[in-house]
């Protein structure tokens, strides 16, 4: 496992945090939910393999702060659980990355995905 953050850093607009996937270096999103849980998803749009903050403004979440958003796509996930609620991709689920949190740290199951880099 690796740490990724401290439940007290996470800024409410979630963090960016790269990772090792086999050969390949990814980029992961980590959002705090309301209750203080967390979830980690790769940071690629569902439609076309592109990041869902690819385009201006970079943000990961749409207007209402109530669903992260792809900014070339416009497609919408819930992000309890990455569900496309709209969009082109309708239906589908954002890549969920296995963490834990473990006395106020959030880790990632390095194990379940090939490995990990610090941005």
């Amino acid at each position: 496992m690796e740490r990724i953050a401290s439940l007290a850093d996470i800024p409410a607009d979630g963090i960016r945090f790269i990772y090792k996937d086999g050969p390949f270096e990814e980029e992961g999103i980590l959002v705090k939910l309301d209750g203080g849980e967390v979830q980690a998803y790769k940071n690629e749009c569902r439609h076309l393999p592109m990041r869902l903050d690819d385009r201006e403004p970079c943000d990961l979440w749409d207007p209402t702060r109530r669903y992260l958003v792809c900014n070339s796509h416009g497609a919408r996930y819930r992000p309890h659980d990455g569900l496309c609620v709209s969009g082109p991709c309708q239906g589908s689920h954002l890549r969920t990355l296995p963490v834990v949190v473990k006395d106020g740290e959030v880790f990632l199951e390095t194990s379940k995905i090939g490995g990990f880099f610090d941005v």
